[in-house]
């Protein structure tokens, strides 16, 4: 048993890379250890374990009232992968004992994601899309997405990935440190040839958690060596670079409004039913009122007037309130608080600093994107931040 439970525990460091087909099959077969450790009485929830329970009850509770009743019990699914936390917490201690081989699976997988990004965003390769090999476009013409279907899946999951290296490295293991830098940088890498501003954000707010411990001096110096590598490439990269940053500034781009405007009828729609929200998984069917008062805004070049995105509104938080109303986002704020609390108490350096760094990271990227429908990159974190939870061989 305990050897099943290694390989899909190592599994899933291979997969979070590279594959939701196997993330999912690893985190199902982590699952049925955990539901045959329930059954048995051998989980031992802790505060925030129980506050995921009390929050995913009261989402069904929200699709059960929902306007769009069978859509919201079939969107309550689409929450799996936060299971991955409760998962995470009834992994055995000697499975966890394992964590440094972990990471270097993650590793080896972050590294066989990087060539695919680098064809995307150098040749124009953009296979999922077009099912062109090379095209005559300008460099970073096409977002790197690795073998993800959008590049800021990619981006999360390299941003995640490269933190929790970065950890090993710094605080744990000094092993095999070869391979772990080489996937950090690959990871770095694939990040910024994403073109994906909010991770970079996430990543910049990220980086002081990450060497809090190191002191101020160490501190301060890798956080200018990161502003210098900013200059360096905006003022050298390609152009692609200049103009993400450019657009940053222009409330105009097409981009930021639709995000701004997304966000004014997310507001507008959670008003209408404020207490439980719309259910999970309704979005889609529901928002178009909302959202269409804002459409003449947005103006994409060669394209009518109106919004790209259907699925979510580009906020985790504004997303969960319209899902599950003021009250599920309360408890899912408190959930975070515990986490966080737990998190501070971990006394492994290694999960305790590359888990908040991480976390630091999908939350200030959760203001700016939904990351956690974004199932790849939210069964990683979610995963990762379960691990830091666990109770000790003691407890």
């Amino acid at each position: 048993m305990a050897a099943a439970e290694l390989f899909f525990f190592f599994l899933f460091a291979v997969a979070a890379p590279l594959s939701i087909a196997a993330i999912n099959a690893a985190l199902g077969g982590l699952t049925l250890f955990f539901v045959a450790r329930l059954l048995r009485g051998r989980w031992k929830p802790g505060l925030e374990a129980w506050l995921l329970v009390i929050w995913f009850g009261w989402e069904t509770v929200c699709a059960l009232a929902s306007p769009l009743r069978a859509d919201a019990l079939n969107g309550v699914l689409n929450f799996w992968s936060w299971t991955a936390f409760l998962t995470a917490t009834a992994i055995t201690p000697a499975v966890r004992a394992r964590l440094p081989r972990w990471t270097l699976y993650l590793a080896i997988s972050m590294m066989l994601a990087f060539p695919a990004s680098l064809v995307e965003f150098f040749l124009g390769t953009d296979i999922f899309h077009h099912q062109a090999l090379e095209q005559d476009v300008p460099v970073g013409a096409v977002n790197a997405y690795g073998y993800f279907s959008h590049h800021l899946t990619y981006a999360g999951s390299m941003t995640i990935g490269a933190l929790f290296l970065s950890a090993m490295v710094l605080y744990g293991e000094r092993k095999r440190w070869a391979l772990r830098a080489g996937a950090i940088l690959a990871g770095l890498a694939g990040l910024l040839m994403s073109l994906a501003r909010t991770y970079v954000v996430g990543m910049a707010a990220a980086l002081p958690v990450l060497l809090w411990p190191k002191g101020r001096k160490r501190l301060l110096q890798g956080c200018a060596a990161a502003l210098l590598l900013a200059i360096l490439l905006v003022a050298f990269g390609p152009q692609s670079f200049r103009n993400r940053v450019r657009a940053m500034r222009d409330l105009k781009n097409p981009s930021i409004a639709e995000r701004v405007y997304l966000w004014k009828a997310a507001i507008d729609q959670w008003k209408e039913r404020p207490l439980m929200g719309w259910g999970p998984g309704t979005y889609e069917k529901t928002a178009g009122a909302f959202k269409a008062p804002y459409a003449r805004f947005i103006h994409y070049p060669n394209r009518p007037p109106g919004f790209e995105t259907t699925g979510h509104c580009h906020n985790l938080y504004l997303m969960v309130a319209l899902q599950t109303g003021v009250v599920g986002l309360l408890i899912f704020l408190a959930f975070l608080a515990a986490v966080v609390r737990r998190v501070l108490r971990q006394t492994d350096p290694v999960l305790k600093w590359g888990v908040l760094s991480a976390l630091t990271a999908f939350l200030v990227g959760g203001l700016f994107e939904y990351n956690g429908g974004d199932v790849e990159v939210a069964t990683l974190m979610f995963f990762l931040m379960g691990l830091a939870c666990a109770p000790t061989a003691g407890e």
